[in-house]
């Protein structure tokens, strides 16, 4: 009987040691499917325009050049970012012409970001150096705490459509990898 009993404590045992082994997939199922359902929400980010500053001090004017290639990264930033899949990005449209932190103001934009639904903000400038470096600053901005999410300081080399182009497309890379929260 002893044995019985022994048997049948085992058995219970085992029994209760399988249920909950059990239970451990399909706990971790809810989490990753908790996971995935978070992730499938794109986190949206307004996207200013990049202001621009010229200090290499180069005696041809190349403003129009400039602008031009402003533009351009502009465009592909926008494009970039609103093709990854992690980010639903907004596009402001501000009364002052153009949508950078300098002319339309942090303040501005922040608020028009906000209105527009936005959880974060992309602001940067573009700096030319010298014909041979230019740097990209940005910055990726928390609205919610109004603090930087991401502060970043890029160099590139010289001042060409593709060297402009190239900075672009890293500048999309980082934010996608580094900036934005998961």
């Amino acid at each position: 009987m002893l044995k019985a009993r022994g048997a049948d404590v085992r058995i219970r045992s085992r029994a209760a040691i399988y249920s909950k082994l059990l239970l451990i997939p399909a706990a971790a199922a809810g989490i990753v499917s908790a996971e995935v359902s978070d992730a499938a929400e794109p986190l949206p980010l307004a996207i200013s325009n990049f202001d621009f500053r010229d200090t290499s001090g180069e005696v041809r004017d190349q403003t129009a050049e400039h602008e031009r290639r402003l533009r351009a990264l502009d465009v592909a930033l926008q494009k970039g970012l609103s093709d990854s899949e992690g980010i639903k990005s907004i596009l402001l449209t501000c009364q002052t012409g153009k949508c950078s932190a300098r002319a339309a103001g942090l303040e501005a934009l922040s608020t028009q970001a906000r209105n527009a639904g936005a959880r974060y903000l992309l602001i940067g400038e573009v700096h030319k150096m010298s014909t041979l470096v230019g740097w990209v600053k940005f910055a990726v901005m928390d609205l919610n705490s109004n603090k930087p999410a991401c502060d970043r300081f890029l160099s590139y080399r010289g001042d060409t459509d593709e060297a402009w182009q190239h900075a672009a497309e890293f500048v999309v890379r980082d934010i996608e990898k580094h900036c934005m929260p998961r």
